[in-house]
């Protein structure tokens, strides 16, 4: 399963474990590398919203909490796109690749 999140991360799975990619450019071709490894989905969704208000450009309490609000809307549209299949998994409790 590849979950694509915007232009900069995406959620994949394999059969053990929820994968946070980022992407990067190699050679002048977009390619993603697989950086952070969780045994679930949440514990995958919760860190790629943490992580990405962390690389924000905030510099004020005012600014963070529009970029929460931007990252929140971020993860729920990406999620709204394929939300039986991810509901599947996760009351399944098991990953698909």
């Amino acid at each position: 399963m590849i979950l694509h999140i915007n232009d900069r991360f995406r959620i994949t799975s394999d059969a053990r474990q929820w994968i946070i990619q980022q992407a990067r450019t190699r050679n002048g071709c977009k390619s993603w590398q697989s950086k952070w490894f969780f045994p679930t989905f949440e514990s995958a969704l919760r860190e790629l919203g943490q992580l990405m208000v962390r690389t924000s450009d905030a510099r004020t309490l005012a600014d963070a909490l529009d970029d929460v609000e931007k990252v929140t809307t971020t993860l729920s549209q990406a999620l709204t796109v394929n939300h039986e299949a991810l509901l599947a998994v996760i009351a399944d409790g098991t990953v698909k690749g």
